[in-house]
């Protein structure tokens, strides 16, 4: 059972239309960067201005939120901009709950803003090496249910902590978010090819696919069939050409890997 609402203040149950707009902005921009879809960004907007007495309305894209907030005497237009992007469910789930606690009325928005802002510089739950030993064990993972060799599984859990450590060392930059997906895969690519040359029997395909898995943008690409599915076309259609383009930057990697060895191998 929840534990009973605190008692807020008249000022605190009754925000301006400022604070709330600012709170709006924050956690709008938070759950984009967050991964979070942007017809459930609307939904959530949405429910909260109607607990608060708020009338809103909410358009998000994936690089951009517009917001329209109505109180009985005052109407504000907001726009945000959106300049990161990433997949991080931690803060998702964790965002979810403090709009249940703001929409409860069991926190006030100026509180709420307090623990946004913990919420958005918290670090992450688990230290670095083991979410690359995750990364490897997901490439094993796959291969195992993939029927791969003892052998294959050799290979496959090296292959993917190389990935998960290309990913944490190369390029940080938003801009060249597609160039280390091209490193990451090159890099696989060539790890594989050179463990094929001390173990003729691995399978370089299943190895390969399985030290890449946790570079599939699946997350993205469900959300893009959901929100076109729910008539939000512009931004599904847009995370669907990000997903295809990240797809794209992973194949291409290895193409051009295996290119160059079957080139020198010919000749």
């Amino acid at each position: 059972m929840p534990p009973p609402p605190p008692f807020l203040t008249e000022a605190e149950e009754n925000p301006g239309i400022h604070e709330f707009v600012d709170f709006l902005r924050e956690i709008s921009q938070t759950l984009l960067e967050c991964g979070c879809s942007s017809n459930r960004l609307e939904l959530l907007v949405t429910k909260l201005g109607t607990s608060w007495k708020f009338e809103v309305e909410a358009m998000a894209l994936p690089t951009g939120v517009w917001l329209a907030v109505r109180s009985p005497t005052e109407r504000l237009l907001d726009l945000t901009r959106i300049k990161s992007w990433s997949v991080d469910l931690d803060k998702l789930v964790r965002l979810n709950d403090l709009v249940d606690l703001i929409e409860d009325h069991r926190i006030s928005i100026a509180d709420a803003r307090k623990r946004l802002k913990e919420i958005s510089t918290a670090k992450k739950p688990y230290p670095w090496f083991l979410s690359v030993l995750a990364g490897g064990g997901s490439s094993l993972g796959l291969v195992y249910f993939y029927n791969g060799s003892p052998i294959d599984l050799a290979v496959a859990l090296p292959a993917g902590i190389l990935v998960q450590l290309l990913q944490r060392y190369s390029f940080s930059s938003e801009n060249r978010r597609y160039l280390v997906d091209f490193i990451c895969s090159a890099g696989t690519a060539t790890f594989v090819l050179l463990a094929n040359q001390f173990f003729p029997a691995l399978d370089v395909a299943k190895v390969t696919v399985g030290g890449l898995i946790s570079m599939v943008p699946g997350l993205i690409l469900v959300n893009s069939v959901h929100e076109i599915a729910q008539k939000n076309l512009v931004s599904g259609t847009a995370k669907f050409i990000e997903a295809m383009v990240v797809a794209a930057s992973l194949v291409f990697g290895v193409v051009f890997v295996f290119g160059i060895f079957l080139f020198f191998r010919s000749n």
